[in-house]
């Protein structure tokens, strides 16, 4: 299994060319400048502010967001002695796909119930427009079977019918709406160019039709926007909402004076067309050179990007379009130009995490004890996980040998069986395990001497279904919820409030292993639909810096996971679209291929009795999922939709 840890120079190979990458994520603007190895050489951070007026809604404004990028900008500049302005050849820009009002006079304009045009952004979490969402989605339109079949309310669509019903002063006034990638770049360049990326994946926009029409604006469903009563938008032939529109990477154009003199760089610097942020972590690192087991490089269609950050966003690519109920896309030239997109997702991730510990009784002691060793909060419960496992030896019950039998979804040889018979017991209780059928031949003790040592089996009897803020994909339900089931009262010493932190340390666990089984349900979805298995995932973003959060993910999905040679790989991906606008590489992929580069490759744990625990414990979380849309159902007065032959039967006297 190799990865490409020192990786080689770029295309120039020399010192002199350097690219600037700005991302604006949910809380914060960062900037970063690269060389043509894909190596950040420094980078700095701008906190932004959030309006939150109200439950589910979030806005923010698009000048304290170009302020602190600039701020940001002349800070990175200043740390490199040796980057002159004249020696950056390209910026790329990406954003968090939130939606920018503009008047005519490009000024912001009011999002908010107030009046105040400070506040002119509605965030991309923002949830106000669920009665939009549900009327597009009641349409059944052709186009909807192009974002999974629903519309997610974090798309643009329902946000501008919401503006249209409840902002009339806005919607008359508006001059542009624009993505917050496309809104940078605008600012940066006084050009109005649209990313296929941001139109692709969050407007209904459908590249492939303008491609075919050779007309940006057939990429439109004018029958569409008349339908959803924005037939406004049809009549201004677009030009509002962008009727130019270029692939990523393409040049928009150079920095204007103004522009050029807040960013503290030269005039005519080249501007990238840019993208989502999470789409620019798939480009900072799918491009990177990885091989199998098999010593082959494992190639673009079977490798996916997780960005994991506050959300998480699964991202793939494919030669041609896969049409996944619940899953967003396919989106066409939306990352790579002659690739098909599809972009499942997790609504909340770091956030829920975060969520998860800060909530629990037991924080304010866990905080106090990470200060005093100097820790985050995340290393000190996963250090107490380890503390918490027995490692108490009942007997070698299982040795290792080479020749066990192969089991799919678990491409290694089974590796901990004494016998031939053996291996072949662990791996029918395994299939039948994923079957929901009960596993007579293994007797509780054996599993239970086996399962000791691992962190993995605190949560034995400790479950999360963890849609606390809905259910991106793939059922695409705004309105399903979290789960914690297994919960008990524990009796605490007041002093040092040991059993607290255990409950909040397993409660921790639960739900990055409820995330890691939400994984491996859309891996399921994507393959039940024709999507051919994925091989690698390429985890990036900050929770990825989590080993728990890692190690959790390969076990559980099965898969190769790469986590990239640079942590701030969102930079690196715009600043690839950079550089690749200012013509260091002749296109998008050549860029990835030279800017792309993996830190450290983390294989499944292949313990056939660890295969098994999981498979169990996928049986519940996928049950958790029918319970809970049970119980909305009752409390509705109909008939729950759960049907006997789904009932999982697993026997769970062997766990």
């Amino acid at each position: 299994m190799n990865g490409d840890a020192n990786g080689t120079n770029g295309t120039n190979g020399t010192s002199d060319v350097y690219f600037m990458g700005a991302d604006c994520g949910s809380g914060s603007v960062r900037v970063g400048i690269c060389d043509s190895n894909g190596r950040l050489l420094a980078s700095s951070v701008e906190k932004i502010l959030t309006n939150n007026p109200r439950v589910d809604y979030y806005e923010q404004s698009s000048d304290e967001i170009w302020e602190k990028l600039c701020l940001a900008s002349k800070a990175t500049l200043a740390k490199l002695d040796q980057v002159t302005p004249d020696k950056i050849k390209g910026i790329g820009f990406d954003a968090t796909c939130s939606l920018v009002v503009l008047d005519k006079k490009d000024r912001p304009l009011s999002v908010s119930m107030g009046e105040d045009d400070n506040w002119n952004i509605i965030m991309w979490r923002d949830h106000r427009a669920y009665k939009e969402t549900d009327k597009i989605n009641a349409t059944n339109h052709d186009v909807l079977k192009y974002v999974g079949g629903r519309v997610s309310i974090e798309m643009e669509t329902p946000k501008l019918m919401w503006l249209k019903n409840r902002k009339e002063r806005t919607w008359k006034m508006a001059g542009k709406f624009m993505d917050l990638t496309d809104f940078l770049a605008y600012r940066a360049t006084g050009v109005d160019v649209r990313s296929k990326c941001t139109l692709a994946c969050k407007w209904t926009y459908l590249p492939h039709k303008a491609h075919e029409a050779g007309d940006a604006r057939a990429g439109w469903s004018a029958d569409f926007f008349e339908q959803i009563g924005l037939k406004e938008l049809v009549d201004e032939d677009f030009e509002r909402i962008g009727n130019v529109v270029k692939d990523i990477g393409e040049p928009i154009g150079g920095l204007s004076k103004q522009a050029a003199k807040e960013l503290g760089l030269l005039e005519g610097t080249v501007v990238g067309v840019g993208l989502i942020d999470a789409h620019a972590g798939a480009l900072g690192t799918l491009g990177a050179k990885i091989e199998n087991k098999h010593g082959m490089s494992i190639p673009l269609e079977r490798r996916m990007a997780l960005i994991c950050g506050t959300s998480t966003c699964h991202l793939t690519l494919s030669k041609k379009p896969h049409f996944v109920p619940g899953v967003w896309g396919p989106f066409s030239d939306a990352v790579v130009g002659g690739y098909w997109v599809l972009e499942p997702g997790q609504s909340a991730t770091g956030a829920l995490m975060e969520f998860v510990i800060k909530s629990h009784w037991a924080y304010p002691f866990v905080c106090s004890e990470a200060e005093k060793k100097g820790m985050s909060i995340f290393d000190l419960l996963n250090d107490h996980l380890r503390t918490m496992k027995d490692f108490r030896k009942q007997g070698t019950l299982y040795s290792k040998i080479t020749s066990a039998p192969s089991l799919s979804g678990f491409e290694q040889p089974l590796a901990c069986a004494s016998s031939y018979q053996d291996a072949k017991r662990i791996k029918q209780a395994i299939k039948e395990a994923k079957q929901g059928r009960p596993s007579p031949g293994i007797k509780p003790m054996e599993f239970n001497k086996l399962w000791k040592g691992h962190i993995t089996y605190l949560t034995k009897d400790f479950h999360c279904l963890p849609d606390y803020y809905g259910n991106r994909c793939p059922y695409a339900d705004p309105m399903m919820r979290g789960m914690l089931s297994g919960l008990s009262v524990f009796n605490t010493n007041a002093q040092t409030k040991s059993s607290g932190i255990d409950e909040l340390a397993i409660r921790y666990l639960s739900v990055i292993q409820g995330l890691a089984y939400s994984t491996r349900h859309i891996l399921d979805a994507l393959e039940n639909a024709g999507v051919p298995p994925l091989e690698v995932l390429f985890m990036c973003g900050g929770v990825s810096k989590n080993p728990v959060f890692v190690s959790q993910h390969a076990d559980i999905t099965g898969r190769i996971i790469a986590t990239p040679r640079d942590d701030e790989t969102v930079l690196i991906g715009a600043a690839t679209a950079g550089a690749c606008a200012g013509g260091s590489y002749k296109s998008l992929p050549d860029a990835m291929k030279a800017m792309n580069h993996v830190g450290r490759v983390v294989l499944p744990d292949q313990d056939p009795a660890l295969a098994l625990f999981h498979e169990r414990k996928y049986q519940v979380f996928k049950r958790l999922y029918r319970d809970h849309m049970a119980y909305r159902d009752i409390m509705k007065g109909q008939p729950p939709q759960d049907s006997g032959s789904q009932v999982c039967d697993v026997n769970c006297s062997i766990m």
